[in-house]
């Protein structure tokens, strides 16, 4: 339903990474993986996914409030990363058009450039800093075929530079360190230079929400009908948002009963509980919520501009 640009952020560690799994580690005053989070958020992507493996219910449960979904590759040990973003771009493929990735070591690349490279219409697009190449890279979803068949050597990486070789990839010159500077690199760990990062600039963030006597339907009701369209299971919908299944069909009947009509049809049955689809009605209510949206966070920034002017360098971007 969501064919807009998503990003999806590798947590997931591996049998490589034991010693060093950073995505909770502090970066001024938030997390590495928080701020790749927000950064995203800043430049209008929308839906992120985060693989989680190596403590996953902690990891899952500390950006759990910023409405993301969560997938867990519970081989994290016996796979390589490669793995878990081949999971992530699959089950992306049909929710997105296009999809930034990285691992959740890289905390510092700017909003600028995540705008910038959403510029670009190549099939994948990757930013450059003096020469040398950075994360994110976006990617078309017409590529994922092929890049989770490919079966050479360093990953996603090797698949890149086979789709570069057919002139698939385009580098973009940035003027962003943050596209090279990993939080594992021998000056983050030696000189702790990610420590000291500058707290994240105050940005604006409006979400739509829908109210009779109280609010019954916004951002975490609309994302919950989004996967449960995706998936087909109110179980995984509700697994993948980290909430409990019964708080899911509470929030189905809140709706239901103040629309005044029915949200779901399901079949009951399967290992995951049944299958469950959105009713004619809801899907159309669910895709008009989401273009009003869409149009709210278009009109955002434009906003914040107006009232917080740049000359105040604590909230300019």
């Amino acid at each position: 339903m969501n064919k807009g640009t998503g990003a999806l952020i590798v947590a997931a560690g591996s049998r490589q990474e034991e010693n060093r799994f950073h995505p909770m580690e502090p970066v001024g005053d938030s997390t590495v993986i928080r701020r790749i989070i927000i950064t995203m958020k800043q430049a209008g992507v929308d839906p992120i996914v985060v693989v989680t493996g190596r403590q996953g219910d902690e990891l899952e449960k500390h950006v759990a409030k910023l409405q993301v979904i969560f997938l867990r590759n519970k081989d994290y040990q016996r796979t390589q990363m490669f793995d878990s973003i081949c999971m992530g771009l699959s089950y992306m493929q049909e929710l997105c058009s296009r999809i930034f990735v990285l691992p959740a070591k890289y905390p510092l690349f700017l909003p600028l450039t995540i705008l910038r490279m959403m510029e670009e219409d190549a099939p994948a697009v990757c930013p450059v800093y003096r020469g040398k190449g950075g994360h994110p890279v976006l990617i078309s979803a017409s590529l994922i075929p092929a890049i989770t068949a490919f079966k050479g050597d360093f990953g996603l990486q090797g698949a890149l530079k086979e789709l570069q070789a057919q002139g698939l990839v385009k580098r973009i010159p940035v003027e962003d360190t943050g596209i090279l500077r990993s939080v594992d690199s021998p000056v983050s760990r030696d000189g702790g230079a990610l420590q000291g990062e500058e707290k994240i600039p105050i940005h604006p963030h409006l979400s739509l929400s829908l109210r009779r006597n109280e609010e019954f339907f916004g951002p975490s009701m609309a994302q919950f009908l989004v996967l449960i369209s995706h998936t087909g299971s109110i179980q995984n919908a509700c697994r993948q948002m980290h909430m409990s299944y019964t708080k899911g069909w509470s929030m189905i009947r809140e709706a239901g009963e103040q629309l005044g009509f029915s949200i779901l049809t399901t079949q009951s049955g399967g290992a995951d509980g049944g299958f469950s689809q959105l009713t004619p009605k809801a899907r159309d209510f669910l895709e008009r919520y989401l273009a009003m949206d869409h149009a709210l966070k278009l009109q955002e920034q434009k906003l914040f501009e107006i009232y917080f002017q740049e000359e105040d360098h604590e909230t300019a971007f």
